[in-house]
């Protein structure tokens, strides 16, 4: 697979000048690939013989402010520990994102890289991205009850700072293409007169594929697919983009419903610099035995953007296989290579296969503040190759399969800090019901954090983790709290939380300072929160409510959990709480922010699978 050559020449971008220090073998302090609304991906090369032991530690503030605020340390990637990639490469370097900032804002950067006695302060000044502004007044329309050649001819002809409306109406579409680009500073936008008024309509294919087509703005309509699943052939596909030699570059999608389709969002070659946020997207997987029993969902993708610079934020999605990916890969090989990719604050129903596959991804990806409700798993690693992969504040409710967190192969590099997970009795026939979290040995985890999450399983077994991989050294695993206080194995088997923190070994600690793993984990209840989170007889059952996991005053995951710099700021107490729901900080509001109230699609309940 050819990586467009325009990216790769933008994976690692200064965008402002920087100054740095040269007593230590580290380079520049850079952004990883281009800029993203709400991030900072900050990475440094280790360009000669450094210790593991050294550090780099992290503070920014707003251009201008006087006030510095901490930010995580950055993490050190080890290549050693990584399977390699078959495109791309896992390279010795210091790498973290910043998250939660505010787009098109100025930011100053410090990093203080130290190594025995020696300090190094490397300075930059980075900006995050503005969103595209508002369309301006139309100079092109596409009149209702225009063909599909019509609306094809129409987008054939649009150049540089067009902006062509979509009148109301239905148009039975087929495999519309969009082969035309705007520039940087003249998107193109294509754009419907109301969301709900303005329907592309697609018995089968993509609605909209996008072949060497860059600089677009596509929003305010509906796009509707076959409403039929088409298993394992994902068949109806929403946006559509990738080939060799089809790059797209700075895309945006917004204020879209796209609906009755196998595939969302999905790009199969590497993209750069793509946006999706304010889309309500529903998919042809349905929550039940039947879909949830066997592989016919592994290729419906909802939104998949493989490359640098992409996000997918603010946005309401149910029903597909895998509802987020960062990486295209055909069996065990990688087909793109995926930095400084961040999806958050999502809300996601009724994911088949992997609420988030990261598998065959890279450095600096994030997936933070997102809900969900039944997914099959809450995260996949198949492989990670070197990180980091930050996991955190998200709620994953209704997990069906025993491996909650499916890492099948050698990972390093993941850090789930402040996540809450609540599962129940796993259906007969699907898998057995060993564990809330049972993980076989399919290869070592290593330089890995694990801190201040919530893990609740209501199941019959009586085992509450049970870990078989080997490995998990170096790591960070502290301040996590569990239900019930069951049998824990982890290389050996011990009868409770407690057994199990005075017989695990020494290890390695990352940032925590610790060299015990369990250190300050505790047990909890089977419902630790404000409201009464009820599941139904098995996994198989679907949650139709939708739950804000607060702690319960005087509950043990409550107050009692560990600062950590850009994921716990602005708690109150005397420590953060445990989980997602951290007091002090804002609720966070999830999904679709434009959607028209009642309009949003409802999940499907009466799909038949050809």
């Amino acid at each position: 697979m050819r990586i467009i050559s325009l990216v790769a020449a933008l994976v690692i971008s200064t965008l402002s000048a920087t100054s740095y220090a040269q007593s230590l073998p580290v380079g520049p302090l850079l952004h990883d690939g281009p800029a993203t609304p709400e991030q900072l991906s900050l990475v440094m090369r280790v360009t000669g013989s450094l210790p593991d032991t050294a550090t780099a530690t992290v503070r920014y503030r707003e251009t201008g402010s006087a006030a510095w605020r901490d930010g995580h340390a950055l993490y050190r990637i080890r290549p050693s520990f990584s399977t390699r990639p078959s495109v791309g490469s896992v390279e010795d370097a210091f790498a973290w994102p910043i998250i939660g900032l505010n787009p098109g804002t100025g930011y100053e950067v410090e990093v203080t890289v130290s190594s025995g006695g020696t300090t190094d302060v490397h300075n930059a000044t980075f900006t995050t991205r503005a969103l595209p502004a508002a369309a301006s007044a139309p100079n092109k329309t596409i009149s209702a009850g225009s063909s599909s050649a019509q609306v094809q001819s129409m987008l054939n002809g649009l150049s540089p700072g067009d902006v062509v409306q979509i009148e109301n109406g239905t148009y039975n579409v087929s495999n519309l293409e969009i082969n035309r680009s705007g520039t940087r500073d003249q998107p193109i936008y294509i754009r419907g007169e109301s969301r709900n008024g303005v329907v592309l309509n697609a018995s089968s294919g993509s609605i909209l594929r996008l072949r060497d087509a860059s600089h677009l703005v596509i929003e305010n309509m509906t796009l509707r697919g076959a409403a039929v699943d088409s298993s394992w052939n994902a068949d109806s596909r929403g946006v559509y983009g990738g080939g060799n030699d089809n790059p797209t570059v700075r895309n945006t999608f917004r204020r879209l419903t796209i609906t009755g389709v196998d595939q969302g969002l999905n790009f199969y070659s590497g993209v750069s610099e793509a946006l999706a946020y304010d889309n309500t997207i529903a998919g042809n997987n349905i929550w039940n035995a039947a879909f949830l029993g066997d592989n016919r969902t592994w290729n419906d993708d909802g939104i998949n953007m493989p490359g640098y610079g992409n996000v997918a934020f603010d946005n309401t999605i149910s029903g597909f296989g895998d509802v987020f990916s960062y990486a295209q890969h055909v069996g065990d090989d990688n087909l793109t290579e995926t930095n400084g990719v961040h999806y958050y604050r999502n809300e996601i129903r009724n994911t088949l296969d992997d609420l988030v596959e990261v598998d065959h991804a890279h450095r600096n990806i994030t997936f933070y503040d997102n809900r969900s409700h039944n997914s099959s798993t809450c995260t996949s690693l198949d492989p990670l190759y070197g990180g980091p992969f930050l996991f955190a504040r998200n709620i994953c409710i209704n997990s069906a399969r025993v491996n909650m967190h499916k890492w099948n192969d050698t990972n390093s590099g993941q850090f789930l800090y402040n996540n809450t997970f609540l599962s129940t009795v796993t259906a007969a026939g699907f898998n057995p019901d060993v564990a809330a979290w049972y993980q076989p040995n399919n290869g070592p985890q290593r330089a890995y954090g694990f801190r201040n999450n919530l893990v609740v399983y209501r199941g019959n077994s009586n085992t509450t983790l049970w870990l078989e991989s080997n490995g998990h050294d170096p790591v960070d695993w502290t301040h996590n709290s569990w239900y019930p206080d069951g049998a824990m194995q982890w290389g050996n088997v011990y009868s409770s939380l407690a057994q199990m923190q005075q017989g695990l070994g020494n290890t390695t600690p990352i940032f925590s300072g610790t060299t015990r793993r369990t250190e300050n984990d505790n047990i909890t209840s089977s419902n630790p929160w404000t409201t009464q989170i009820v599941l139904g007889a098995n996994s198989f059952t679907e949650i139709r409510d939708t739950f804000m996991p607060a702690l319960a005053t005087g509950t043990s995951p409550k107050n009692s959990g560990v600062a950590i710099a850009n994921i716990t700021d602005g708690y109150s107490g005397g420590a953060p709480d445990r989980g997602a729901v951290i007091d002090g900080r804002s609720l966070v509001s999830y999904g679709d922010k434009n959607s028209t109230p009642g309009s949003a699609p409802k999940p499907p309940t009466g799909l038949r699978a050809d």
